[in-house]
């Protein structure tokens, strides 16, 4: 298993357009591909709380977790058509887009 961690960052004034292109269409198009197997979008803490909790402040508003149940099938979904029309709508309400891959080395509840 694998996961994808996209890391955002909207616009300025273009947080809801970027929020609804993630969770509406280009999750949701993915959702549906041969292979996948879950997927979440997590929010950081305020700098204030992070601040308090001594934890990093990433440096980026939000990151998309994919799961896949390889690196091929995820690789699949990127080469079809619909993975640019959906993420297109990601990357225009974007000012910044950059993604790392892991391998899971274990998982509960996946």
């Amino acid at each position: 298993m694998i996961s994808l961690h996209v890391y955002l960052t909207p616009k300025a004034s273009r947080e809801r357009e970027l929020d609804a292109a993630i969770r509406d269409e280009w999750l949701a198009a993915m959702s549906e591909q041969p292979g996948f197997l879950s997927a979440a979008v997590a929010k950081p803490f305020s700098d204030e709380e992070l601040d308090g909790l001594g934890a990093l402040k990433p440096g980026h508003a939000l990151e998309a977790i994919s799961f896949w149940r390889s690196e091929g099938d995820r690789l699949a979904w990127v080469a079809r058509p619909i993975h640019d029309q959906v993420f297109a709508k990601v990357i225009e309400a974007s000012e910044s887009v950059t993604y790392t891959l892991q391998t899971v080395e274990q998982g509960w509840g996946l």
